[in-house]
This record gives structure tokens, C-alpha cells and sequence, in this order.
């Protein structure tokens, strides 16, 4: 069963309250009475209205200032102003400050009635079309998070996809892509930035699909005609990831994950703050994980020596300041954050 429709008068003329009091339980409202405007504001933060009516001189506080209180607690609660001052400043304010109707005394019963009538029925299909946006809202964001963990699958399964290609045990992206985002944090990356890094380091071998399985899986040195092969990879990688607005966030990682500080790295020798933050990154994080992973023609190293093989070559391959967030990462174990960074949107 509906609960009755709440109405409010506030008016310090008792015989005004008295009026409006019995025409309004009349008409089936549920009616509650102030003698002003603290009372009636008092009465709405407590128990609510659906609609108020108001003087709008009283003692204290006014009815436009009432009604300004109103509207910032609740801005869908009808709202009628009544007065025996009318003027054309007052009746502009009161439409300003969104008062529903503006009834001068002596009002006609009947029309407080229509007033009465038109303002709730307005606020009704104000508050059923908030409810109705509400609604297309949470249907739009569970939809977005559905498509989100969709391509997050994708991500993911083309990630394993290449990494089927090398000669790394399972789960070197995933690691990496971990790794990169927690030191992300510890260097204060925004949310946005974080999504970012997380694509561009589970997707930073990508470009490993235009090198040959002859250079990629070879177990020994290699020629410099196949290390020349070997590093072109970012380029390859960065024109996949640039062709899609979707990866291009972190095509930064892609591109600049085998420069070096010093300016000896590959493909473009860049020095420095040259290098994208997410590729100095992913960097240090993917150095880090080949190194404790095992080989076809190597055993894997204890974390202990692949922390200090980064710390020897901090301010020469590495950006120093990278490596320190990444120490202070490892430190906390990289543990499983449940607000790890989710996937840019779709442009």
C-alpha cells in the first residue's frame, strides 16, 4: 500500500495553517504544520515532505531562504510559496531558487489545490526520470564492466599467445604487467596512467610476432644480422599498438622497454627522461623476471641476485629512481592489489 502523499505548511498565521491543514487532509494528503521557517526545516530534515507550503515572510527565517535549505537537502521536494507581499523581485527569486508555484494571499482554495496538484505531479516525473537515468547508469557501468573483463581476457590470451613464441616459462607477462603496476604505485601513478602501464607491460613483447622462430627460440648468441632482427621488435610492436585506440595507451612501454638510460639501448638509443616513464618501468620489472626464470639454456637465478644485478646497473640500463620504487615494491612482495588497474576505455 502507498504511503500518503506528506505535505508541510509552514505559516505563522494559525488561521492560514488551519485552512490549508483541513483542505489538504481533505484531499487525502498526510499534512504536518510549522509556526516558521526553522520549525519547518527542522520537520523536513526529520521526517521529509513531498511538498512544502510556504509563507514567505515569517519570523526568523523566510520562505526563499527556506526554500534555498530545502532545495540543497533535496532538490525533487515540491515547494510553493505563498504570500501576502507579492512583488516582482520576490516572485523572480522564488522561480530562481526553483520554487514550484508563487500563490498570493487571498488565494482562492481551489487553486491551492491545482498548485498542490501540478507540483507533485511535476516532482513525480522528476524523481521517476532520476530513478529511470539511475537505472540506465548502473545497466551502462555493469555493461562496461562486463566488456572490460572481456577484453581483458583478450589481453591476456593474446599476451600467452606470444609468449608461447619465446622460450619463457608460463606467466612472464602476467608477472611483468603485475611488477610494472606495483611499482607504478609506489612512484604515485594516477589510476588512468596505472591502466595504461598494465596494458602496455603484459602486451611489451608484441612485436616478438614479426621476429623469426629461428632468432626468437635460438639457444645461443646471436649474429648480429638476427640481433639486428631481434631489435626491431618494439617498432613492430609500437605500429600494433598504434593502430588501435584501445592499446595505444601503452605503447609507450612497447616502444622503449629495451632503452637504457645511459643511451645504449635499442631501437632509437634514447637517454634519460628520453625514455617514456612506462618504458623505463618495464624495464627494470622485465629484466627482473628473466632473470628468475628458467631458460632452455639457463637455470633460473635466485631473486636475491636479480635484485642486485638491478641495483649494479641503476643510472647505466636502469633509471635509478625507477629502481628504488621497484625495491621498495619487492619489499612488499608485490602482493595481488584488488584495485589492480582495469583496462583504459574504448575511445
Amino acid at each position: 500500500m502507498n504511503r500518503p502523499v506528506r505535505v508541510l505548511v509552514a505559516d505563522d498565521d494559525p488561521a492560514i495553517r488551519g485552512v490549508l491543514h483541513v483542505i489538504l487532509a481533505q484531499g487525502g494528503y498526510h499534512v504536518e504544520e510549522a509556526v516558521d521557517g526553522s520549525e519547518a526545516l527542522q520537520a523536513f530534515q526529520s521526517r521529509g515532505a513531498d511538498l512544502i507550503l510556504s509563507d514567505l515572510q515569517m519570523p526568523g527565517m523566510s520562505g526563499l531562504e527556506l526554500l534555498r535549505r530545502v532545495r540543497a537537502l533535496d532538490d525533487t521536494a515540491g515547494f510553493i510559496i505563498l504570500t501576502g507581499a507579492s512583488t516582482v523581485e520576490n516572485a523572480v527569486e522564488a522561480l530562481r531558487v526553483q520554487a514550484d508555484d508563487y500563490l498570493v494571499k487571498p488565494f482562492n482554495l481551489d487553486e491551492v489545490l491545482l498548485a498542490v496538484e501540478r507540483a507533485l505531479s511535476y516532482r513525480r516525473l522528476l524523481r521517476e526520470n532520476r530513478s529511470y537515468q539511475q537505472h540506465l547508469e548502473d545497466r551502462v557501468a555493469e555493461q562496461a564492466r562486463q566488456l572490460e573483463a572481456l577484453l581483458m581476457d583478450a589481453l591476456r590470451s593474446l599476451a600467452s599467445a606470444i609468449e608461447t613464441r619465446d622460450d619463457y616459462t608460463g606467466g612472464h607477462v602476467e608477472r611483468v604487467a603485475r611488477y610494472a603496476a606495483a611499482t607504478g604505485r609506489e612512484m604515485g601513478l594516477r589510476r588512468d596512467e596505472l591502466r595504461s602501464l598494465w596494458v602496455g607491460a603484459l602486451l611489451h613483447d608484441v612485436g616478438k610476432i614479426g621476429v623469426s622462430d629461428h632468432v626468437l627460440k635460438k639457444p645461443g648468441r646471436l649474429t648480429a644480422d638476427e640481433y639486428e632482427e631481434m631489435k626491431r621488435h618494439p617498432e613492430i610492436g609500437g605500429v600494433i599498438m598504434e593502430r588501435s585506440s584501445f592499446l595505444r595507451p601503452g605503447l609507450p612501454a612497447v616502444l622503449h622497454h629495451q632503452e637504457r638510460w645511459d643511451g645504449s639501448g635499442y631501437p632509437r638509443g634514447l637517454r634519460g627522461e628520453e625514455i617514456s616513464l612506462q618504458g623505463r618501468i618495464v624495464a627494470v620489472v622485465d629484466t627482473f623476471d628473466a632473470i628468475i626464470s628458467s631458460r632452455p639454456y639457463r637455470d633460473a637465478s635466485s631473486c636475491e641476485f636479480a635484485m642486485e644485478e638491478i641495483r649494479r646497473n641503476a643510472g647505466t640500463q636502469f633509471d635509478p629512481t625507477v629502481v628504488e620504487a621497484f625495491f621498495r615494491a619487492e619489499k612488499k612482495n608485490f602482493p595481488d592489489d584488488p584495485d589492480t588497474p582495469s583496462l583504459p576505455a574504448v575511445e
